[in-house]
């Protein structure tokens, strides 16, 4: 990613540079807007970097050319607290984000982060490229998405239980099915329980069924999901909602393959993969005495993981481009598409509700476009609001330490990442920084830095 560094401040400029480049940007910098308008009109940026307050052309006159002469290109501003609303004024037109000087250069590599994935979003979009799948589920380029995808196909080979957890709606059932599609058991039956929805008192009814006559009401013979699994697998959705009763009935049944109905003096043997699956934390819970440590180690033979979305953003675009699809299938109309307003708001968003929070949210703006392209406004609300004003921390100012203690700070942890590209050496670090070695051990003593007593 090329980055167009602007910054009249040599400190502040070499300073940014150095912590870009260790992050994997190609940066080229400027002392002046003039000379940074001469690197737009001479070659492509992904992402431009300007103080406000620059020489000759100001930033904010060089966002408004960048804008015209690259618009695909993301524009971060640097701003003293002065300048703040001009900074909000111009992310109206159309800027990614603003940071307010003095800032941490953590938060400065956040904030870049943030818009190159944008910037990666938007292009994986256009370019409409698809990835590779498990059957037709786990979809994701991603290289924990290439992780989990390994581990089902590792699993589907097998024949042992499988324990899969994860935050809801990262797609377990998704995993679940896809084991058992690449399964030996593939052509028999999938029985979903989903163990969250089932009463106590109705729990071996369901499980392991019942004869006609053996409890008020049973005037048939059912038969239970062991029994309709049978060859096939039996998929245990949320297994952390059982009771303790109920859990030890299961692992009879798991452990022995079979299990008597409800009403029956008859042992039904069956031949039954198990996968179970948990948004809960089983370790917890077995320390507080509401999981059964067996029951946890005869379903956690493969432990799989499925991932939060917001830990894989980059498969969004391909999410984003299957979902349209199979919404345009369902209602047999074309595939949506989305402005650029709406495509920034997916890109930002943390998806605490994850895979399934952007299906409905898709679902959402797709029926209140009516054919048209999907804009922000279609939208849940709370993605509407602008990306770089939630990154850019509450409405308040944070309250502002005094100009010599901003300075010192900025002093001490640009001497510390002279010192380390130096390697300890205070001599080299000296002649770099332009300072003599007493005057650096003088500030590294200052600062806790310095446990020698003199300098070398």
């Amino acid at each position: 990613m090329k980055l167009l560094l602007a910054e009249d401040d040599r400190i502040v400029r070499i300073t940014v540079r150095d912590a870009l480049e260790e992050a994997g940007y190609a940066v080229v910098e400027c002392p002046d807007g003039t000379s940074a308008l001469a690197e737009l009109d001479r070659q492509a940026f992904d992402l431009m970097l300007t103080d406000v307050r620059l020489p000759g052309v100001d930033g904010l006159a060089l966002f408004r050319r960048a804008r015209h002469a690259q618009p695909e290109a993301g524009v971060i501003l640097m701003t003293a607290y002065a300048d703040a609303e001009d900074a909000v004024a111009v992310m109206r037109e159309g800027a990614r984000d603003y940071l307010q000087k003095p800032f941490d250069m953590e938060e400065l590599l956040l904030r870049v982060g943030r818009v190159r994935d944008e910037l990666a979003f938007r292009r994986q979009m256009q370019s409409g490229r698809t990835a590779p799948t498990v059957g037709t589920a786990l979809l994701g380029s991603s290289a924990v998405m290439n992780r989990l995808r390994d581990l089902v196909e590792a699993a589907a080979a097998s024949d042992v239980p499988v324990l899969i957890s994860g935050e809801t709606g990262t797609g377990k059932d998704l995993c679940a099915r896809a084991i058992h599609e690449r399964s030996q058991r593939a052509a028999a039956p999938f029985v979903v329980v989903n163990c969250a929805a089932i009463p106590e008192t109705l729990f071996e009814s369901e499980l392991f069924g019942h004869e006609k006559g053996a409890f008020t009401g049973a005037d048939r013979r059912r038969t239970g999901r062991f029994e309709a699994a049978d060859h096939g697998t039996l998929f245990l959705d949320e297994v952390g909602e059982l009771s303790p009763g109920s859990q030890a009935k299961l692992l009879r049944a798991i452990e022995t393959s079979s299990f008597e109905p409800v009403g029956s003096t008859r042992t039904m043997k069956v031949d039954v993969r198990v996968l179970a699956a948990t948004n809960r934390d089983l370790s917890a819970a077995m320390a507080s005495g509401a999981f059964r440590r067996d029951l946890f180690y005869r379903l956690n033979v493969i432990d799989i993981a499925a991932p939060p979305l917001r830990e894989r953003l980059s498969d969004v675009p391909l999410l984003v481009e299957a979902f349209l699809r199979q919404i345009a299938a369902r209602q047999g109309a074309p595939v949506a598409v989305l402005d650029p307003g709406a495509v920034a708001a997916l890109a930002a968003h943390q998806y605490p509700g994850n895979v399934r929070e952007l299906l409905h949210a898709l679902e959402r703006g797709v029926a209140l476009a009516r054919g048209g392209p999907v804009r922000l406004e279609h939208l849940p609300p709370y993605m509407a609001s602008p990306p770089s004003r939630s990154a850019a921390g509450p409405a308040d100012p944070p309250a502002l330490q005094s100009l010599g203690r901003a300075v010192e700070q900025f002093e001490q942890q640009y001497i510390r990442r002279a010192l380390e590209q130096a390697g300890g050496h205070r001599g080299r670090t000296a002649a770099v920084l332009g300072i003599s070695r007493k005057s650096l051990w003088e500030r590294l003593r200052d600062a806790g830095n310095e446990p020698g007593d003199g300098p070398a």
